[in-house]
């Protein structure tokens, strides 16, 4: 199914009547009122699709159950929240699939980070880490409310790659909140060192001052791009993955950088986010484009994440 009108700029949340999309909905609703857009909310239920080839219909009433769950979830936020125009959908098809086209021309999708709803159950590893992955733009997860919602957006850095659409997306989002960015560059990238020689150790440890270096470099970059954003560096000395979930803790939103793939290689998200997108309240997931790459989502990265 092709993205529709209705999702044009707007906040896109998906929606399976379940508590955790309740919540990724109230959350939304702010964003979309920060961005001065509406909120689309989208029911996928699920229905394989290699059985159209069959003609084999799905169940009578299917549709329309989903129809009647979204705009359930649609009028309650419109009773809750009158000045966010707010529309709903429901289509047959696979969650993740459904929220990847959609991606390509919503200003964000946002999904709960657990679902167990009426109409399909949504963990961690499936829905939301395959829209996460896949998606042509940004995703956001939701655990739970923020740590902080005044806090300031935490951005998870690698010196060695200032991916110019997290900068950007990060800035942006800092601007609409009026608050700072917090970089935060991990120092210790974990114990297994015991049996590395001391010329080894002092190879790591001229890696160490590169990348220092590099963060240093990276945080006047970003002064210099955004001169109008409070930017601050903290550099931890913990494992990537703690350094980002205590980071989130204090953060109105933890943003990172995904190198999304089509097809199967890019169903995984690489260890630490997924890590982070485990115990992090909320977490936007940027994609990061290699120069000259297709920025859509094609139907056939869409069929990836609906086959895996």
């Amino acid at each position: 199914m092709a993205s529709t009108d209705a999702e044009t700029g707007k906040v896109v949340v998906g929606t399976d009547g379940s508590a955790g999309a309740a919540t990724a909905a109230d959350w939304a609703v702010g964003e979309a009122r920060r961005r001065q857009t509406g909120v689309h909310l989208l029911a996928a239920i699920p229905w394989p699709a290699y059985v159209r080839a069959y003609d084999v219909t799905a169940p009578e009433g299917l549709l329309s159950a989903g129809e009647r769950l979204a705009e359930e979830a649609a009028e309650r936020l419109r009773r809750d929240h009158p000045d966010i125009p707010v529309t709903a959908a429901a289509v047959l098809g696979d969650p993740a699939a459904e929220l990847v086209r959609a991606s390509s021309q919503a200003a964000l999708v946002v999904v709960g980070a657990r679902g167990l709803g009426r109409l399909t159950a949504t963990l961690v590893g499936s829905v939301s880490q395959k829209a996460a992955a896949l998606a042509a733009g940004p995703v956001v997860v939701v655990r739970g409310g923020p740590g902080a919602p005044d806090g300031p957006v935490a951005v998870g850095v690698d010196p060695a790659d200032g991916a110019a659409e997290v900068m950007r997306y990060a800035a942006d989002d800092a601007r609409r909140r009026g608050t700072s960015v917090r970089l935060v560059h991990a120092t210790r990238r974990g114990e297994a060192t015991a049996l590395i020689s001391d010329a080894g150790r002092e190879l790591l440890g001229e890696a160490d001052r590169r990348a220092d270096e590099g963060a240093q470099e990276l945080l006047r970059e970003w002064r210099q791009r955004y001169p109008d954003v409070p930017v601050e560096l903290h550099q931890p000395a913990e494992p990537p993955v703690e350094a980002l979930v205590r980071a989130a803790a204090d953060a109105s939103l933890l943003v990172m950088g995904s190198r999304g793939h089509a097809g199967l290689a890019g169903l995984l998200l690489g260890s630490v986010s997924q890590g982070v997108l485990h115990r992090a309240p909320v977490v936007a997931v940027v994609p990061v484009r290699a120069s000259g790459a297709p920025g859509g989502a094609d139907d056939a990265t869409a069929e990836a994440a609906a086959g895996a």
